[in-house]
């Protein structure tokens, strides 16, 4: 009998052990099935969050971005979004104790580089109509037409003249008689004549009848771009009286070809995403001249235009010197013309004939323009054949419209605006979120959010929840992102 007592002794024991056991187990099991529930749920609240996204800005730029601030409401709602989420998908015997954002990653942050990785990962989707290797291709990547051999080789010609009429001047203060009136002939100066077509202003005159420019003005105080300096564009010098200052604009353009295949991504996004004056992509943005906004930063598309004009002027000046020099015809007919223009002072006639060279140079830079507005095709290396214009072709632009055929090899005005965006470094991507910003913040616009800021825009984001279960309180950090 003492041995029965013994083992159901023995056996009890062993059954409260396994007991104690199985329910230490069961506790363990549930305790991690309540955290991985857990955790799994604060995944689910933040892909909810992030499904939030602004949809007008995806649908048309491809940007993904999530407003912290809530649409207005504070920082405080999208926790409050997570918690509602969390409450909804843990159910009974949970409690949600406190939800906080950490760890953000704005939009703006590091010099908007979570932007520019966003551009570089469109790439892999788009597909591209206005691409750098085609500008590349039709420039043969030369963005540097005059050279310092040519502009000692002008000087060379000048000190030479300079020195030679010296002599002359010498030998004839020999000779007595009087001045051959017969030499007094009356000539028109052409750089005369575009003195009053600059002084009407350049832009205005070349600026198409049918030129979409809105008339609102971009305030700043909230933009990404706002305290960033403006570009300052230096103009070409018209008088062309100097010939030193003509050869420091003939090289103000050049120099981009590296910024262009280093920006390369973030151009063809600008070319596929935003306005200019000669496509118009759509007809609900704050500014028409979107690209043009990219370049200059400017309140007004008026402002823009300008800045682009005068900049796409600097770029084709450069290079229709450079050619025109080359040109023994359009050389001799400079010569012909600065002979008549310094038949008082014979010692002029070399510079002359070079800035007279600069100015239908110049002339031809303004025919050029006055077709890429008007979405025409130019050569970016001119020939005899594509050379449209003479000394006073100013007076009658109209007829240089269809003076040549357009060459596919040729850039068209978008092709220079994305040279020119390339030249604009960090400053690109600041304002293209302006247009951004400007665009879904418009009352009128569906879809949009009047109280949208970029500054307020995330791409990615952590939480920490601490979240109860009986006795128990998991803390939990998860991080999400595009």
């Amino acid at each position: 009998m003492n041995n029965k007592g013994y083992v159901t002794v023995f056996v009890t024991l062993m059954i409260v052990v396994m007991l104690v056991i199985t329910v230490a187990v069961m506790k363990i099991t549930d305790e991690s099935g309540a955290k991985t529930k857990a955790v799994s749920a604060v995944s689910s609240a933040m892909s909810s969050e992030k499904a939030n996204y602004n949809r007008f800005i995806f649908d048309r730029y491809h940007i993904l971005l999530l407003d912290k601030n809530a649409s207005g409401s504070g920082e405080g709602a999208m926790e409050q979004g997570i918690e509602d989420c969390l409450k909804i998908d843990l159910g009974e015997g949970f409690s949600v104790n406190s939800v906080e954002l950490s760890g953000t990653k704005g939009i703006l942050d590091n010099t908007c580089d979570e932007f520019k990785l966003q551009i570089k990962d469109n790439f892999k989707y788009q597909v591209v109509e206005y691409t750098v290797d085609n500008i590349l291709k039709k420039t043969n990547g030369e963005d540097e037409p005059i050279d310092n051999e040519t502009i000692n080789e002008i000087d060379s010609d000048v000190n030479s003249a300079e020195i030679e009429q010296e002599d002359e001047s010498g030998e004839s203060d020999e000779v007595d008689g009087e001045e051959d009136s017969s030499l007094e002939i009356t000539v028109e100066d052409p750089r005369d004549e575009l003195k009053t077509y600059v002084l009407f202003g350049i832009p205005a005159l070349i600026l198409p009848d049918d030129a979409p420019l809105s008339s609102n003005i971009v305030k700043d105080a909230e933009l990404p771009s706002a305290g960033r300096p403006k570009n300052f564009i230096d103009e070409i010098k018209t008088e062309f009286d100097d010939l030193d200052r003509m050869e420091i604009d003939s090289v103000k353009g050049h120099g981009w070809t590296t910024n262009l295949v280093t920006n390369a991504e973030a151009v063809m996004y600008s070319a596929g995403c935003f306005n200019c004056l000669t496509d118009q992509k759509y007809d609900d943005t704050y500014l028409n001249l979107e690209m043009e906004y990219i370049v200059g930063g400017e309140e007004t598309d008026a402002k823009n235009y300008k800045k682009v004009v005068n900049e796409i002027l600097l770029i084709r000046f450069g290079f229709n010197l450079a050619y025109i020099l080359n040109d023994s015809q359009k050389m001799k007919k400079c010569e012909t013309l600065a002979t008549l223009l310094t038949i008082e002072f014979p010692g002029a006639k070399e510079p002359v004939k070079y800035l007279l060279a600069g100015c239908w140079s110049y002339i031809e830079s303004i025919a050029d323009v006055y077709r890429l507005l008007r979405n025409h095709k130019v050569p970016f290396i001119k020939s005899s054949e594509t050379w449209v214009t003479d000394f006073h072709s100013l007076s009658n632009l109209e007829s240089l419209e269809g003076e040549t055929s357009d060459d596919e090899t040729g850039l068209d005005y978008k092709e220079y605006l994305m040279i020119l965006i390339a030249l604009q470094g960090n400053d690109m991507y600041y304002r293209m979120l302006d247009l951004m910003q400007m665009n879904v913040t418009q009352p009128e616009l569906e879809g949009g959010d009047t109280t949208f800021r970029m500054k307020n825009a995330i791409t990615a984001f952590g939480v920490n929840a601490d979240i109860g279960y009986g006795s128990k309180e998991f803390n939990i950090h998860e991080e999400t992102g595009y």
